[in-house]
C-alpha cells in the first residue's frame, strides 16, 4: 500500500512538470484540424478538436473544460465567433503565450509533412513554456481572418493584414519554432497569404518574426510571429514546485497516519 501510494505521488508530481499540455483545436469548414490533433497527440499532449460552428460553443466550452492552450485553425470564409465566444478566448489568452500563422493553410493542403508537423508541436512545446496560450492560424485578408482578426483585436494586437505571395527568405534555423523544420517544405512563399504582427503592440506586447520575407529596402514582411524571440521563453512548470512539495508533504503525513492507526489497533 505505501509503496502504491509512494509511487502515485511520484508519477503525479513527474507529469505536472512532463510540458504535455491539454489543447483545444477549433474546427471549421476547412479539413486538417483531425491530423493536428494527430501530430499534437504524438507529442504527448491530450487534443479535443471542437466543432465551433455554432455560434457560443467555443465560449462554452472554455468556460467548462480546462485546456492549456487553444488552436484558433480559422480557414474559413464565415464569421462563426460570436462577442461571447471572442471574448472568452480573449479571457483564456490572459497575456500568455501566442503565435500568429498567416499560412496555416499548409496544415489543410499538406497536413502529414513532417516539417509542418514539426513546426505545430514546436508551437505547442514554447507555448506551453510560456504557461499556455493561442496559436492563431490563419490566411490572408480579409477572406480567411474573420474569426482570427476580431480576437487579436480584442486582446490589443494588430490585425492581419493584406494579401502576399512573396518568397520566404528569412527563416532563421535557430528559431525555436523551426527546430528540425526544412523551411523550404513549409507552405507560404509564392502562395497568397497574410502579414502577421510584428513589433510593439497596442497592448505592449512585442511580436518576433520567425519565418517571412526580408524586401530588398529592409523591411519585414512576417508569415509566422510569436510573443517570444527566435530562443524562445524561459520553461515554466505548469505546477509550481511548492504545490508538488505540499502533495508529497500530504501523501506521507497520510502514511504516517496509516502506520499510527495500525499501531494503536
Amino acid at each position: 500500500m505505501k509503496k502504491k501510494l509512494l509511487a502515485a505521488l511520484v508519477a503525479l508530481s513527474a507529469s505536472a512538470q512532463a510540458g504535455a499540455a491539454t489543447i483545444l483545436i477549433t474546427q471549421f469548414d476547412y479539413t486538417g484540424y483531425t491530423e493536428m490533433a494527430s501530430t499534437l497527440a504524438a507529442a504527448g499532449h491530450t487534443v479535443n478538436v471542437v466543432d465551433t460552428r455554432t455560434a457560443g460553443t467555443l465560449a462554452s466550452t472554455l468556460g467548462s473544460t480546462f485546456y492549456d492552450q487553444v488552436f484558433l485553425f480559422d480557414l474559413t470564409g464565415t464569421r462563426y465567433l460570436n462577442n461571447d465566444d471572442v471574448a472568452a478566448l480573449a479571457g483564456f489568452w490572459n497575456n500568455r503565450g501566442l503565435v500568429v500563422d498567416t499560412r496555416s493553410y499548409g496544415y489543410h493542403f499538406q497536413p502529414t509533412n513532417a516539417s509542418e508537423q514539426a513546426l505545430l508541436q514546436n508551437v505547442a512545446s514554447n507555448l506551453e513554456a510560456a504557461g499556455g496560450g493561442v496559436w492563431v492560424g490563419t490566411d490572408h485578408n480579409p477572406e480567411w481572418t474573420r474569426n482570427a482578426n476580431p480576437f487579436l483585436q480584442e486582446i490589443g494586437i494588430n490585425i492581419v493584414t493584406g494579401s502576399y505571395s512573396n518568397p520566404v527568405n528569412f527563416a532563421d534555423p535557430t528559431s525555436v519554432l523551426l527546430a528540425g523544420v526544412t523551411p523550404t517544405e513549409l507552405w507560404g512563399g509564392g502562395q497568397t497569404v497574410g502579414m502577421a504582427p510584428i513589433g510593439v503592440q497596442p497592448n505592449g506586447v512585442e511580436m518576433f518574426i520567425h519565418f517571412g520575407h526580408e524586401r530588398t529596402d529592409g523591411s519585414i514582411l512576417p508569415y509566422i510571429s510569436a510573443s517570444f524571440p527566435l530562443t524562445g521563453v524561459p520553461p515554466v512548470n505548469p505546477v509550481p514546485e511548492p504545490a508538488i512539495l505540499g502533495l508529497l508533504g500530504l501523501g506521507l503525513a497520510g502514511l504516517a497516519a496509516t502506520r499510527r492507526r495500525k499501531l494503536a489497533a
